[in-house]
C-alpha cells in the first residue's frame, strides 16, 4: 500500500453523490401544470435556498436534475452559487406508476414495494425503475472519478436507489421521506454505500 505524505491529497478520492429529493411543489391537478411543469411553492423555494446555505462550504463539481421543474428548482440555488450549469438527465424522472389516472394509487405503490415485478399496465415496476436509477449512478461514476456531484430527483425513485444498497428501505421509508431531503452516496472502487 502506498503511503502518501500527510499534506498530499489522495489521488483517488471517492465520488460523493448528494441525492436530493425536490422541495414542496404545487399539488398535482392545480391550474394547468403537468408533471414536467409543476413548480415549487413559496415554502419549497425557501427550503431550496436553505439546502444551498447548508452546503455552502462543500465544493460541488457538477449538478444533474430530473426533467421535472420542481427538481431543477430545488438545486438551482446550489448551482447558481457555484456557477454550475444543471444538466438534465431524463432517467432521473419520477417512477411512472401508471400512464393513466390511477384511483387508490398508494395501494398499487405499496404492492409494488412488496413485489418488485408488479406493474400496473403501462406503468413501471419497482425493479425497472430501480435499474434505471442505478444506470444513472453508474453513468455518473464513469463521468466523475471523484469529487462531489448533486442529483435532483423524486421520492420514489430515490427510495428505490437507496433500497439497492440498504434492503431495509421500503414503502414505509418512502412515505417518511420529507420534501426536500438529501441522501449521501459514496463510491470507492466499484461499489456504492449510503453514508450517514
Amino acid at each position: 500500500m502506498l503511503n502518501l505524505p500527510a499534506n498530499m491529497p489522495d489521488p483517488n478520492p471517492p465520488l460523493t453523490v448528494l441525492l436530493i429529493r425536490h422541495a414542496e411543489s404545487v399539488a398535482p391537478g392545480i391550474l394547468s401544470f403537468d408533471e414536467y411543469t409543476r413548480p415549487l411553492t413559496e415554502k419549497g423555494i425557501r427550503d431550496a435556498k436553505r439546502i444551498s446555505d447548508s452546503y455552502a462550504s462543500i465544493h460541488i463539481d457538477a449538478a444533474y436534475s430530473s426533467p421535472y421543474l420542481r427538481a431543477r428548482q430545488t438545486i438551482e440555488p446550489i448551482a447558481q452559487a457555484r456557477g454550475l450549469t444543471i444538466e438534465t438527465l431524463d432517467d432521473l424522472r419520477e417512477r411512472m406508476l401508471s400512464a393513466a389516472e390511477l384511483p387508490h394509487w398508494q395501494a398499487h405503490l405499496k404492492r409494488s414495494w412488496q413485489d418488485f415485478d408488479y406493474a400496473v399496465p403501462g406503468g413501471e415496476s419497482s425493479r425497472d425503475a430501480q435499474a434505471r436509477v442505478l444506470r444513472v449512478l453508474d453513468s455518473i461514476a464513469s463521468r466523475h472519478l471523484g469529487g462531489t456531484v448533486i442529483l435532483a430527483s423524486h421520492g420514489n425513485l430515490i427510495a428505490l436507489a437507496l433500497n439497492a444498497f440498504m434492503p431495509s428501505v421500503d414503502y414505509a421509508f418512502w412515505k417518511s421521506i420529507p420534501m426536500p431531503a438529501v441522501f449521501t452516496l459514496t463510491r470507492a472502487g466499484t461499489g456504492w454505500r449510503v453514508s450517514k
